[in-house]
């Protein structure tokens, strides 16, 4: 970096860095009589210097110039670039304090990067005039107003597309970059030009060329539509009509649930809207309508759906499975509701035949009957259960183990 260059550059002098300025961006056919004239008119405010040494630097392929002041530089009046051949020569001095470092390694970057301050404020969240930011004074500048960041500055890089025919190292297939876009553009909360900005940082060769040209000719693009774009230039439409053939031959099984359904049917929807030129918005009403075409769901939920169909209102994916499930456990619990009813009656039914009908018929003609016990002659007199109905001979033979069961049970002692 210039303020390394130069603190090295003092150091091998025996200089103080603080009494040195570093020129650079000087274009290589600038002669010394030229320099000479350029540094004349643009450090003009400073007081007496010299000039110490020029060198080449390799890293922009310009020349630097050091140098050598009587007094230690006055902040407030050293400018940060004078003008000269083939644009502004910029100006370097050494930092006051540790953050003044900071400051000038951003604005390098930012340089670099064809940013600015004030990009940075904004994309932080802050609430600032841009007028009120300038990169030589921000260490003094307190943004008036501030909010809360809308998202932190760090965030998931893209992978590398260049719409060559054969991809460099490094660089992804564009069915592969689609993917990872379409999955992170709905994490970034952030405005539409930072969302242009991550995503022409993830360009390069010819994709990038086009990205620019169709910026150029539209300023008010958004990500979607440039995303369109690359769909129409570098998408496979073979693997469209594939993917969108396969959607349509997707249909609910018998026997599986509609949740079920929803669920396999997911990616094929996804691989679908990937490969089409349409915008991805449009997964949720395709899904909708695919649904009421082919799920096999109640009544109650079929009007819920085609109305939200009819007023433009597609749900999600997830909301569309929430619906699902509930329905499919409201229909669960009344199934099992209606089989616990149905039990309860068979019961009822079972014991009102067994005490309607007459005795079970045993071994030898007798007849199981089953009978309260009964007060008779000033004693409780069980009932035995086992009586013959077969002929009196058979009751007659009966009795008396009928008598002696009662007598043992009502405490009379048995007849001999």
């Amino acid at each position: 970096m210039p303020v390394n260059l130069l603190e090295d550059w003092c150091k091998g002098m025996d200089l103080d860095p603080r009494k040195a300025l570093l020129i650079v961006g000087i274009p290589v056919e600038c002669s010394e009589e030229e320099i000479k004239e350029t540094l004349k008119a643009g450090l003009q405010p400073l007081c007496a210097y010299s000039v110490l040494g020029r060198m080449f630097r390799r890293e922009d392929s310009s020349k630097a110039v050091l140098i050598g002041l009587a007094d230690q530089v006055n902040y407030a009046t050293v400018p940060s670039q004078i003008p000269g051949k083939g644009g502004t020569w910029e100006v370097v001095v050494k930092p006051r304090s540790p953050d003044d470092e900071l400051i000038n390694r951003l604005n390098h970057f930012l340089k670099a990067e064809g940013r600015r301050m004030v990009d940075v404020v904004k994309t932080l969240g802050y609430s600032t005039r841009p007028e009120e930011v300038q990169p030589e004074g921000l260490a003094q500048v307190r943004p008036p107003d501030l909010q809360p960041p809308q998202e932190s500055m760090w965030y998931r890089k893209l992978k590398v597309f260049s719409g060559s025919t054969s991809p460099g190292p490094g660089e992804e297939s564009f069915e592969a970059w689609l993917e990872q876009v379409t999955e992170v553009l709905q994490m970034w909360r952030v405005s539409e030009v930072e969302k242009q900005r991550r995503l022409l940082e993830s360009l390069r060769g010819p994709a990038l060329s086009i990205m620019r040209m169709l910026r150029a000719t539209s300023d008010s693009m958004t990500v979607e539509q440039c995303l369109d774009a690359l769909k129409q230039i570098f998408g496979n439409k073979e693997n469209y009509r594939t993917s969108y053939f396969k959607l349509l031959q997707t249909l609910q099984k018998p026997g599986e649930r509609a949740s079920a359904f929803l669920l396999r049917l997911e990616p094929v929807l996804q691989d679908a809207v990937r490969h089409s030129p349409s915008s991805v918005r449009s997964a949720d009403a395709i899904r909708l309508k695919h649904t009421l075409a082919q799920a096999h769901v109640s009544t109650g939920l079929q009007g819920k759906l085609r109305l939200l169909d009819q007023r433009g209102c597609a749900p999600t994916f997830l909301e569309l499975m929430k619906l699902v499930r509930d329905e499919e456990e409201w229909q669960t619990a009344m199934e099992e509701e209606e089989g616990d009813l149905e039990k309860r009656g068979r019961g009822r039914g079972r014991r009102g035949r067994g005490s309607g009908q007459g005795p079970r018929e045993l071994v030898g003609g007798r007849k199981e009957c089953f009978v309260l016990p009964r007060f008779v002659h000033g004693h409780w007199s069980p009932g035995t259960g086992l009586e013959n109905h077969s002929s009196p001979a058979a009751n007659a033979k009966a009795s008396p183990k009928a008598c002696h069961l009662g007598a043992a049970l009502s405490g009379r002692p048995r007849p001999r």
